[in-house]
């Protein structure tokens, strides 16, 4: 009878370590430190270093501001504060949040391949290969936030509904980081996944209301409802949500909030869907 009680806690304590290693938490620290190499081998041999974190978005800003603000003469809202609206902050925040998940997409759909050599000497749960991506990710865009929100205190237009970017910017990773994972499982299937995925974000980027404010859209052309296409577009909502809560300095609407979190909870149980059916043994895959 002792001699069971023994088996039988030896097996709790087995099958407690196997779940460990196969868990999200188990693996907290795999996730980390590929996330910390992934992080260092992106700037590794430059001269700038983490100095291109910020000056490839800034770059970006300072091309589409000279289009539109000084070309086009799109004129952004006014801010929070009540003062006129400045086109290139407001591009700004819109910039951060599509860079995060366009980069989450981008570099996670190649993720498994990536980590082809240690996928076949070792096994870990094929998600921290992906998910490690965002890790280095969310660094890189926590530096280019906290810019923003230096320029913004500089500008006085400061409220507490900064107090809630942490949950906006909590869920952009873990959509960003479903999104990728997803990608990357189709890819190991059909390697088209890679090169439609730069069209992909292409497309996304000029249907996402990032370099024209969502009031310029007209309702309809050529029969197609324009306007609601853009809107229905998650990457929409999260911009938009971003520049309530920074730039203009109001809470999001009841409805952008339910649709984005029943878009964060469709991405994650479709992950999780994958993950089980195509994602257990992918080492041989790859």
């Amino acid at each position: 009878m002792v001699k069971t009680k023994q088996q039988a806690a030896q097996t709790r304590a087995v099958t407690s370590v196997r779940a460990s290693q196969y868990s999200f938490w188990g693996n907290r620290d795999l996730l980390w430190a590929l996330g910390k190499r992934d992080l260092q081998a992106r700037f590794k041999n430059t001269v700038l270093g983490w100095a291109w974190s910020l000056i490839v978005p800034l770059a970006q800003v300072a091309i589409y501001s000279l289009v539109f603000s000084v070309i086009f003469r799109a004129k952004p809202p006014e801010m929070g504060n009540g003062e006129p609206g400045i086109f290139a902050v407001w591009l700004f925040c819109g910039i951060i949040v599509w860079t995060l998940f366009a980069q989450a997409l981008g570099r996670g759909t190649g993720s498994l391949l990536a980590a082809r050599p240690l996928l076949q000497k070792v096994y870990f749960p094929s998600y921290v290969a992906s998910f490690s991506v965002v890790v280095g990710l969310a660094v890189q865009s926590a530096i280019e936030f906290s810019l923003l929100l230096a320029i913004l205190a500089l500008l006085m237009n400061v409220s507490w509904t900064w107090l809630l970017l942490p949950v906006l910017f909590l869920a952009l990773l873990v959509f960003g980081a479903c999104i990728g994972y997803i990608f990357a499982l189709a890819n190991l299937y059909y390697r088209d996944v890679s090169q439609a995925v730069p069209v992909i974000l292409q497309f996304g980027f000029f249907l996402s209301a990032i370099i024209y404010p969502l009031s310029l859209v007209q309702e309809e052309a050529y029969g197609i409802p324009v306007r609601t296409l853009i809107e229905l577009n998650p990457m929409t909502q999260f911009i938009q949500t971003a520049r309530d809560l920074l730039y203009e300095l109001t809470l999001p609407s009841v409805a952008s909030v339910g649709y984005l979190l029943a878009w964060l909870l469709l991405a994650m149980g479709a992950c999780s869907f994958a993950y089980r059916r195509w994602g257990q043994d992918v080492g041989e895959m790859t």
